[in-house]
């Protein structure tokens, strides 16, 4: 169920790429150097009538790489053990 706090967590980040690039080595996840990170659309609806959207994506350049990397980013209020598959998903369709 998306909630006011929820949106505005990955409001935060649309608006402010970098701030992943900052905050992440601060938890002890290390985030490469990068050139830009750009947000991207969200919507995987496919032809058939089934949404499919992910909070928030992200393009990464990284210097060196054509195309970067995708970061997809949920929040999630507990753990759901079916997101595993949402994120095959999320990759398959984005890639």
């Amino acid at each position: 169920m998306v909630s006011s706090p929820h949106e505005a967590l990955h409001r935060i980040f649309r608006v402010d790429p970098g701030l992943f690039a900052r905050l992440l080595p601060r938890a002890g996840i290390g985030f490469p150097e990068h050139t830009t990170i750009e947000p991207l659309d969200t919507d995987l609806t496919e032809i058939r009538p089934l949404e499919r959207r992910v909070d928030s994506v992200f393009r990464v350049r990284v210097p060196g790489e054509e195309g970067g990397f995708l970061l997809a980013v949920e929040s999630q209020g507990k753990p759901d053990p079916d997101k595993h598959s949402s994120w095959t998903y999320y990759l398959a369709h984005r890639g």
